[in-house]
């Protein structure tokens, strides 16, 4: 599919350098994310052209020390990697997929989007994800990139190239968040000061999800802001629909709710691209919730507009979960 001047790309991003081990020796399974979400059918459900994969370093089993970041010098490089990748996609004119991989790969995005000018994030998270260092009980960044993108945490992956912050705190908007106590953090109120839109779940809903989607377009738009980059982890899904995460919880949003909030963004033309994080296979028996994330995120482009009802084998095999979409 091409937005108006601008083909779909896809990116891999199969790191999982942000996340702690889910046993002992076994790495976190979002590695295998694009993989699976290619073999899903996304590319051809996007109409997207198949970009580059930008392989992160070894992972890591050791714990980090006390206030450290589990895999620390290997975020920033991988960072690096992926922000050249995003970079070069967006200067031939196109729309990056960024297929994850956990929610550190936002640092990719985020710097190659800095090193252009000033641009805004919509994140769509089940959490804030604004940990430091010595809150984290992991050590895991996927837990703290919000912090990390807007200048909070530590020098060597907060300040790129002198650039920090990666995005100002006045021009984010995160949507979708369901822990009552995260909304009252000091962290949280820290953001909020500096102009940071938090919207959880429930205020979302009661705004209208699509009309708080179009709100933070219209946001970015008047504060000067040149564009803006679209964050999704897929544990802002309610863990009965998506239970395919490393943190899942109750309470979350439906398919079609996560459609709501997409469309408006992927809708605009300040929207630079979007990413995927923390969908993890190795907890998608025969592949399923692999198949209703990619008709998901095509449904969400409006110019693919497509429910389930009318797709082909995809569609059937959701037809028989079709509550779910509900």
């Amino acid at each position: 599919m091409t937005l108006p001047g601008r083909p779909l790309i896809l990116l891999d991003a199969p790191s999982n350098l942000g996340l702690m081990p889910p046993s002992p020796g076994h790495e976190p399974g979002v590695r295998f994310a694009p993989a699976a979400l290619r073999e899903a059918g996304i590319q051809a459900l996007l109409g997207a052209q198949v970009g580059s994969a930008v392989d992160p370093p070894p992972y890591r089993f050791e714990r980090p020390v006390d206030g450290k970041v589990r895999n620390f010098d290997d975020l920033r490089r991988y960072a690096g990697a992926l922000a050249g990748a995003v970079t070069g996609v967006i200067q031939a004119g196109g729309f990056p997929v960024v297929l994850g991989g956990d929610c550190s790969i936002l640092l990719g995005p985020m710097l190659a989007l800095r090193r252009r000018g000033r641009y805004g994030l919509v994140f769509v998270d089940g959490h804030t994800d604004v940990q430091s260092p010595e809150d984290s009980a992991t050590g895991g960044a996927a837990g703290m990139d919000l912090a990390l993108v807007t200048g909070r945490g530590p020098a060597a992956l907060v300040d790129f190239d002198g650039l920090a912050p990666l995005v100002r705190a006045a021009d984010v908007v995160a949507i979708g968040f369901r822990d009552g106590s995260e909304s009252r953090s000091r962290a949280i109120a820290d953001l909020a000061d500096a102009g940071a839109a938090f919207l959880p779940l429930a205020e979302a809903r009661q705004r209208g999800l699509t009309q708080a989607a179009s709100e933070a377009v219209t946001r970015f738009a008047e504060a000067g802001a040149e564009g803006f980059w679209v964050h999704v982890d897929v544990d802002v899904l309610d863990s009965e629909v998506m239970p395919a995460v490393d943190s899942p919880q109750p309470g979350g949003m439906t398919y079609r709710e996560l459609i709501e909030v997409l469309r408006p963004l992927l809708a605009s033309p300040r929207a630079m691209g979007i990413e995927l994080t923390i969908f993890d296979p190795e907890r998608d028996q025969g592949g399923l919730l692999a198949r209703r994330l990619a008709e998901t995120l095509a449904t969400s482009f409006p110019a693919l507009a497509m429910y389930p009802s009318s797709a082909g084998p995809l569609g059937k095999s959701l037809r028989a979960h079709s509550g779910e979409w509900e």
